[in-house]
């Protein structure tokens, strides 16, 4: 074909004149409507063979469905890293209060030294509480768990006082650590707690346990504090779940183990106890 301008030859695919430069109208079309040449063997292949679309339909597919179950995982993980923040909070809530608690002084001293206002005598709201231990002045959660059942709050400092109105003993009870099972934590077996040695750090002691306690004494009579923890096995001969409280008593001075035993309890008497009061 020739162009239109200067009469000079041009392929038929040429979109332009190469000797005046001019646009050659049908070369323009033919180059506006050409398929690419990817997508035109693509289109190809795929009638030739429809059982490659149907592969590569699937293939977005999964993909589609891998990005979306990752996008939930992620999901799942910031709420757990939430909640366990949340859980770690008000345990340290209660902790903090416990640690800057004063002994051998007396309620008013206390209060200024942790900011907390104490309630004198027992608690209506929690009856189990005050069956589980006696004392004079209490601070509580404002929130509350259930333990198998019974309901007591998330944490609870309580104070005992000596005969001349000192506090002479304060008790951290952390109702959350045991709020999903009041056995406490599943171990697989009795802990030899001859492996804690007298004069131990409480961190190797810890170490050994496994365990977080849920309740901790401290006493001006002697400088101790002691810890408690609860946990549940099931015992090879009889198959019959055992559950423990283990006490590892230590010296607010250095740190180290003066002792430790383990009681094993009763707790469906303690909860029709309990529940009596």
């Amino acid at each position: 074909m020739r162009c239109p301008e200067c009469g000079n030859e041009v392929d038929e695919n040429d979109v332009f004149c190469g000797s005046c430069g001019a646009e050659i109208f049908e070369g323009a079309q033919v180059a506006q409507t050409k398929p690419d040449d990817t997508e035109s063997a693509e289109t190809a292949e795929e009638k030739k063979n429809p059982a490659e679309k149907g592969k590569k339909s699937k293939k977005r597919k999964f993909i589609i469905a891998a990005r979306v179950l990752l996008v939930i995982l992620l999901i799942v993980v910031i709420v757990l890293i939430v909640l366990y923040a949340v859980s770690k909070s008000r345990s340290a809530e209660g902790r903090k209060i416990f640690d800057n608690v004063p002994l051998g002084r007396d309620i008013s001293i206390i209060e200024s030294q942790t900011g907390t206002v104490f309630t004198p005598g027992k608690t209506p709201e929690y009856g189990a509480l005050n069956h589980i231990a006696e004392y004079d002045y209490i601070c509580r959660s404002e929130r509350s768990v259930n333990v198998a059942g019974i309901e007591l709050p998330e944490w609870a400092v309580l104070l005992r006082q000596d005969g001349g109105g000192s506090v002479n003993e304060a008790v951290l009870y952390n109702f959350y650590v045991i709020k999903h099972n009041w056995m406490g934590s599943r171990v697989s077996e009795n802990i030899d707690l001859s492996r804690i040695q007298f004069g131990d750090k409480q961190k190797n002691a810890e170490k050994i346990l496994g365990l977080k306690p849920y309740t901790i004494i401290k006493e001006s009579a002697d400088n101790t504090s002691t810890y408690v923890y609860r946990c549940h096995y099931t015992d090879a001969d009889t198959g019959n779940t055992v559950v423990k409280n283990i006490y590892l008593v230590v010296s607010d001075v250095d740190n180290q183990v003066k002792d430790v035993r383990d009681e094993q309890l009763d707790y469906l008497k303690m909860v029709l106890q309990a529940e009596g009061d």
